[in-house]
């Protein structure tokens, strides 16, 4: 069974951005044919656009999942049945899913070295032309790039707050213009900003959203989704990313009026400040300009054509390109793993270096190994380590009980008391995820170790964004770790 430690601990204890010049000649080169016969205008070839002094524009339409702090008033659109049970079932890690149908590769890209990672989370603009045309254009600029477009996505999603399965399509980890426009789509319960950065570690966080929280954005009551908002971006830098944001298209006027999107955006652009102002320029993409959707075009109003979405798309990912290109030329983009220090080592010791020196509260103890969890196929973690329960029977029993007590250990009718011992498992060291040599240990099998509770591990807190293994489901039972964890790594 797969989960996260920090579920486990729950249960127990209770851009820099280019001036505006540059971009308006960048896109001059990058847009399509016939941009500057009207491509990006908004216009009715066949009626005149009424006036809007005579008659006021509509009140905006109420959709899904529209005020992030209401109930959802609808199940979202499911891809695939979903079996009973799934609300209540193990998260999976995002570094661990892979589309696994014969069409698909099996294998994710691996980046060469110097390549930039890019994550893009998006809505349901994702899921059309745009999605695939955004990629292409990061991809050919020398960047892997990872992306997950959620339907009707929301700041409440990304922050792990609602539990049914969404309709999410997850593209193949792209290195290369080969393995660009690869995808399955599935449904899949909404995963959390801190749970994509733990399992991808970008150097760039991309968000592609606003359309789904536009009224909230518009309202007269906006220190809510600011907030929402703010959580997020604090999340999408925690390891020092950069972020860059591309806002909605220009919806048809009978659903989204000009006044009423010049509000959202405002309120979106503030949200960002503190983001633009660190990375010393502007962050926001307003897609308007670039999106419009004319007020007699069919459909949502909302979402664009397939031709109009493709040249977004490429609009928007020669922006992201050139923004990235100047943070490499300016390096300001932080350093990518060397081949000897992955992801996961560095997030925790980059911990350990930020937190002051104390004595880890440990003991030794005599162990016999009687069980241990099963990781299953470990070519399915390509961007993160992984950590597995092991369970061994204390043989100094004498010497240990009264500690082992305190914590709620107690001998087995009678016996020897039996521990849950988290272990690192499997460790990817920039040529691919392998098991450690303490996953090699046979049932029977003793050993010394110096352990310590979970929770008084200086490492405690980060190890609960990781992936963990647990095939003995007791959670109200104390998880013990080695002090010197980092040390377990080793082949």
């Amino acid at each position: 069974m797969r989960t996260t430690i920090g579920n486990v601990l729950r249960t127990r204890f209770s851009i820099a951005a280019l001036p505006v010049f540059a971009i308006a000649s960048l896109l001059s080169f990058t847009l399509p044919a016939g941009a500057d016969a009207g491509w990006f205008s908004k216009k009715n070839k066949d009626k005149p656009r009424k006036e809007s002094v005579e008659k006021p524009p509509p009140k905006p339409k109420k959709k899904p999942m529209q005020a992030i702090f209401a109930p959802k008033r609808q199940e979202p659109v499911r891809a695939e049945p979903v079996t009973p049970g799934s609300r209540t079932e193990a998260w999976v890690s995002p570094a661990n899913y892979r589309p696994d149908t014969p069409s698909l590769p099996g294998a994710t890209a691996g980046r060469r070295p110097g390549q930039t990672r890019v994550f893009v989370l998006g809505d349901s603009q994702g899921l059309l032309p745009f999605g695939p045309a955004l990629q292409r254009a990061l991809v050919e600029a020398d960047c892997e790039v990872l992306f997950h477009a959620v339907k009707n996505g929301t700041p409440y999603f990304w922050q792990g707050r609602w539990p049914s399965p969404v309709l999410t399509r997850v593209y193949e980890t792209a290195a290369t213009p080969e393995q660009c426009d690869r995808w399955k789509e599935v449904s899949m319960r909404p995963r959390s900003i801190a749970d994509y950065v733990a399992g991808y570690d970008p150097d760039v966080f991309i968000f592609q959203a606003g359309t789904n929280f536009e009224e909230d954005l518009a309202g007269d009551y906006t220190a809510g989704i600011v907030g929402h908002i703010g959580e997020g971006l604090r999340q999408a830098t925690a390891h020092g990313a950069r972020v860059l944001w591309i806002g909605p298209p220009d919806a048809r006027d009978d659903v989204r009026s000009a006044e009423f999107q010049d509000r959202a955006v405002a309120t979106l652009r503030t949200a960002l400040d503190s983001v633009s102002e660190a990375q010393g320029g502007d962050c926001f993409l307003d897609s308007r300009p670039l999106c419009p959707i004319p007020n007699d075009a069919p459909g949502d109003g909302e979402h664009p054509s397939n031709a109009t979405g493709t040249a977004w798309g490429t609009a928007a990912g020669a922006w992201a390109v050139a923004t990235i290109a100047h943070w490499r030329k300016e390096g300001s983009l932080r350093p990518t793993a060397t081949s000897s220090e992955g992801t996961t080592v560095r997030l925790f010791t980059q911990r350990l270096e930020d937190r002051p020196a104390a004595a880890i509260p440990a003991f030794s103890a005599e162990l016999e190994l009687v069980a241990k969890s099963d990781p299953g196929d470990i070519a399915t973690l390509p961007y993160t380590d992984a950590f597995s329960v092991f369970r061994y029977r204390v043989k100094n029993t004498a010497e240990l009980q009264p500690r082992l007590a305190k914590f709620g250990v107690l001998p087995d009718d009678g016996g020897d008391p039996v521990i849950q011992v988290l272990h690192w498992a499997v460790h990817n060291d920039g040529s691919g995820p392998r098991a450690t040599r303490v996953a090699s240990r046979e049932i029977g099998e003793t050993c010394a170790m110096s352990l310590c509770p979970l929770s008084e591990h200086p490492l405690g807190e980060p190890l609960g964004t990781m992936t963990r293994f647990d095939d003995f489901n007791d959670f109200l039972a104390p998880v013990f770790v080695a002090s010197d964890l980092l040390a377990e790594r080793v082949y």
